[in-house]
């Protein structure tokens, strides 16, 4: 897989649309971990667990939060083999406590899309 943006250099990089070096506080680190984090907090979000930052609120969508922990899934299957001690023990304790927290909005049953 190639990367098929233009190379920049020089002053031309200070223009470089996707270039996040110069952003105040600078990107996150573009990592394993950085990526199941976002999705495992995602997950959080539509469970209502933490509040949306834009919105303030902490809304409940299930069917949401189970995408979420789908994607990690389709992530552990594709990354098999390929992962190193800590991003194979981080990946499995989100998607443990995922499954916890959704078997809790279910009321235990996971076909429920929310508890009554």
């Amino acid at each position: 897989m190639s990367d098929d943006r233009p190379t920049t250099t020089g002053d031309d990089a200070a223009t470089d649309p996707l270039d996040t070096s110069g952003m105040a506080g600078g990107a996150p680190p573009a990592t394993f971990d950085f990526l199941v984090q976002t999705l495992f907090t995602q997950a959080l979000m539509a469970l209502g667990r933490i509040p949306n930052p834009i919105t303030g609120q902490a809304v409940k969508n299930v069917p949401t939060a189970r995408h979420f922990h789908d994607m990690l899934g389709m992530l552990e299957e594709k990354t098999k083999g390929n992962l190193d001690r800590d991003e194979r023990r981080l990946i499995d304790e989100a998607q443990h406590q995922l499954r916890v927290l959704l078997l809790e909005a279910t009321g235990g049953d996971p076909r429920k899309e929310a508890a009554s």
